[in-house]
Parts: C-alpha cells; structure tokens; sequence
C-alpha cells in the first residue's frame, strides 16, 4: 500500500512538472498520456483540447483510435443521450467518471457502448475533463478491451485528481501563445522572471495592475515570486502539489489571476518563468468571497449544486438532508451574500469579469 501510494505521489509530481514547463497543448497531452498510461492501463484514447466557450473538441491527440471510430464519437456525444457525457462532466464539476460505475455495471445501458464500443472489441470507458478558471480546456476518453478489468474507484480518482494541472497547463499554454483572452476587453499581462528573481520584460497590462514589478519591497508584486517559484518546484518534479496559481486585488480594485509556466529549453537553476496575469471571473473568486462571507462547508456545497442548477428535491438528495433543512441553508447562503434568489446568486458568481467603472491606473 505504501509503495502503490508512493508511486502514485511520484506520478502527480511528474505530472505537474510537464504542466508547469509551457509545452504546446498537444505535445502536453502526449506527455501526459505517457506518464499516466503505465498508472492506468488502457488500449484506446482521445486527448482532446475544446474550446471553452462551446466545449467543441478542436485538437486531439489520439492513441489507437481509428479515423470512423473518432467521426462515429462525435456523432453520439452531440446526437444521443447517454451516461458520462463531456458536458454533463463539465456542468456538474465532476472530474472523471467510469462508464461501469455510472451504469451500474449495466454497459449496454450505454449508447455508446452498444453501439460503437461493444462491436469494436472495447469494454470499460473512463473520462475525465480538464479545467482551469471555471472553464474546461479539455478532456480525455480512456478506454479497455472486452476482456480487461473495469476502471477502478482508485484509477478513477487519481485522473481526476490530474486534471487541474492539465487544466491549467492547457489554459497557460494559450495564453502564452497570444490565444484570445476569456477575462473581459483588457488582454492579458506577461512578465518573465529569470530564477535569481530579476524581471526580464514586462507588459504594459501587468504593470497597470500591479505597479512597478521591480519595486524592492515587493508590496504587490511578491505573488509573481511566489507563483514562479512554485511553477520551478513543480517543473523540477519536487512537488505534486497545487498549481502554480494565485489571486491577487490589483490597483485598479480588479481581481487578477496569476499563472505561470517555463519557457526556453533550460530547465535547469539558470532558467525563466513567463508569468500570465489575467482579470479573473466572478467564478475564479467565488471561492475566496464565500469563505469571506463565513459559509460554513455545508452552505458552501448547497451554493455549489445551487449553482450547477440541481432543482431543490435532488439537492436534498445528494446531501442526504430533509427538505426542511436544505431550505434552511438556503436561507442563510441568501442571507450572507446578500441576494434573494437563484438567478441574483448566479449573477453573483457567474463567469462575466468582475468589472468596475474605471479600471485605468495613471
């Protein structure tokens, strides 16, 4: 158990490395593909990069996956009703799901599956779905022969658990290629540190935001140390900790979000780090909003299905708690954020920018 547990520690370090080291979006799925493969066994698969506005596949990498078997998937993913479906993933925030557990070891409940896997030789399908920022970049589609063993409870959780930093690698990856920002009219800002902490270049957005960036006190500035040297540790493979992300009030009052990655061809202790900074979302500070207004965690997850748009009885479900009670939580999420219906709550954490009047800094 230690040494499946060790291995396992060793797989997300190496996985947030690849991650953090700015690789194009497919060179990193097959990077990851590599790594994950030996971990989780599988005959067939699809990495797939999506645009995130309409969850559209727009690059894959693909390993075994016959040219009519690819056209016959996306046919049924955007024609049939079926179990595991990318955007029912994607909607409910559920990382990775085995086609087994969701039909109840039923497959033939599965269209899919009856139709394309089972005449094809393949037996159990496991996905998962790639999101950074409340937005999905992607997804994966994993699959077994007839004959293999289905996709455990313990493979299903280690994917999901892979999934942010492919998110986020994916996400940083665009961004650094100039790729159209999602965060509101202003673009991105940039800034490369070398590893010894000096800036290198800097754009003009990252310094309206932030303020000088070589300012000696590090007042403001110090999160793009922090995110870089947390982006070197996962690269290194020293950690398979969090991702290299971090919030941070700008200037202007505007929420930004810091990430990174590497860049260059050292990798060693003389390298860089290219830092992206974006105006975040009301999704990308939701998070930080319902701890400041003091939801307790069950009130954080009745905000949570609330939002994924679950109707009251099937929250109560999934909570195990009484009608009676659900409505009492409720009460109080209204209460504390201040809104008094769904759609005033979605509002409040919805995905538009948080944008302010006047966000220009002299």
């Amino acid at each position: 158990m230690l040494a499946h547990r060790s291995s396992e520690r060793l797989l997300m370090a190496r996985v947030a490395g690849v991650c953090a080291r700015g690789l194009a979006p497919l060179d990193l799925l097959a990077r990851v593909a590599s790594l994950v493969r030996p971990h989780v066994p599988y005959v067939a698969a699809g990495w797939i990069l999506v645009d995130p506005d309409t969850l559209l596949m727009n690059g894959v990498y693909a390993e075994h996956v016959p040219r009519e078997l690819h056209l016959l998937l996306i046919e049924c993913e955007l024609t049939e009703d079926d179990f595991t479906k990318f955007y029912d993933l994607a909607r409910t925030g559920v990382g990775a799901a085995s086609l087994s557990a969701a039909t109840n070891g039923e497959l033939t409940r599965s269209t899919r599956w009856s139709r394309i896997y089972q005449p094809h030789g393949y037996g159990d399908e496991l996905r998962a779905v790639f999101a950074s920022g409340n937005a999905v970049w992607g997804h994966v589609c994993l699959t077994r022969a007839t004959d293999d063993p289905w996709f455990g409870a313990g493979e299903v959780d280690l994917l999901a658990r892979i999934c942010p930093h492919v998110g986020n690698g994916i996400r940083t990856s665009l961004a650094l290629a100039g790729a159209p920002d999602d965060g509101g009219e202003a673009g991105p800002g940039f800034v490369v540190l070398t590893d010894d902490g000096r800036v290198e270049s800097v754009s003009p957005e990252a310094r309206n935001w932030l303020g000088p960036v070589e300012d000696e006190s590090l007042a403001t500035t110090i999160v793009l140390h922090q995110v870089a040297q947390q982006v070197r540790a996962l690269a290194e493979g020293c950690t398979g900790g969090p991702v290299a992300m971090a919030r941070v009030r700008a200037r202007s009052g505007d929420w930004v979000v810091v990430r990174g990655a590497r860049i260059g061809s050292d990798a060693g202790p003389s390298g860089r780090t290219a830092l992206v900074l974006e105006r975040a979302s009301r999704s990308d500070v939701a998070p930080l909003l319902l701890r400041q207004r003091k939801l307790t965690r069950r009130e954080q997850e009745v905000t949570r299905l609330m939002l994924a748009g679950l109707p009251t009885s099937e929250i109560a479900g999934e909570l195990f708690i009484s009608p009676e009670t659900l409505r009492g939580h409720v009460k109080a999420v209204f209460a504390k954020l201040d809104v008094s219906s769904r759609p005033e709550l979605a509002a409040l954490l919805s995905h538009q920018p948080v944008v302010h009047p006047d966000t220009t800094v002299s």
